[in-house]
């Protein structure tokens, strides 16, 4: 079996779907969270000069959706054909576009800017995320097929972001509680670090 390093920052963030896949499968990893001063000595020895990053038997990866990407082919969650991958995919891409505006809101410094931002995601952004989701889902216990996929724990993985009461749609609610309560992800999510973001 594969040795797995998982290196970010003391957050969810970017690398919080790799840890939910790791959780849900059971499989042992190192989750390296490391702080500033460890990160501008590390950021030149990095692929692409930012985290996460995912070391296999001492190979490195970076990028976060390519590295999700591999541990959920290498873990049997990424779809059970091309098909049903690709549209396991485009869920997760759905999400990290929504992932992208909750950065920029979170971590603008103009606060005027900031603040159209927010008003620009609560009534727009986040209404309209939320009701593709919930026309992806449908009727269905999970997003792509009869079984846990990748785009499951990266949607909710994206849910953590969202206050429950704005998931206005009651299959997203039970989606999100499906998730949570399958038994390695709520001992995962007792066990975590708690962080903000």
């Amino acid at each position: 079996m594969p040795s797995y390093k998982l290196t970010y920052f003391n957050a969810r963030g970017r690398a919080e779907l790799t840890r939910l896949l790791f959780a849900y499968n059971g499989t042992a990893f190192e989750d390296a969270r490391i702080q500033g001063e460890e990160w501008s000595k590390l950021k030149p020895n990095t692929p692409w000069g930012s985290l996460p990053i995912l070391e296999v038997d001492g190979k490195m990866l970076g990028q976060s959706i390519a590295i999700a990407r591999y541990v959920a082919k290498a873990m049997g969650l990424a779809g059970k054909g091309d098909m049903d991958q690709a549209i396991a995919d485009s869920i997760v891409d759905a999400g990290m576009d929504m992932l992208t505006a909750v950065v920029k809101c979170k971590f603008e410094t103009d606060e005027a800017k900031k603040a159209e931002l927010k008003k620009n995601f609560d009534e727009k952004t986040l209404p309209a995320y939320l009701q593709n989701m919930s026309k992806q889902l449908g009727k269905n216990k999970y997003f792509v097929g009869d079984s846990v996929t990748w785009a499951d724990l990266a949607v909710f993985s994206m849910w953590e972001m969202i206050p429950e009461n704005d998931l206005c749609h009651d299959n997203l609610k039970e989606h999100r509680s499906r998730i949570e309560k399958l038994p390695k992800i709520a001992a995962y999510l007792a066990k975590r670090p708690k962080t903000d973001f």
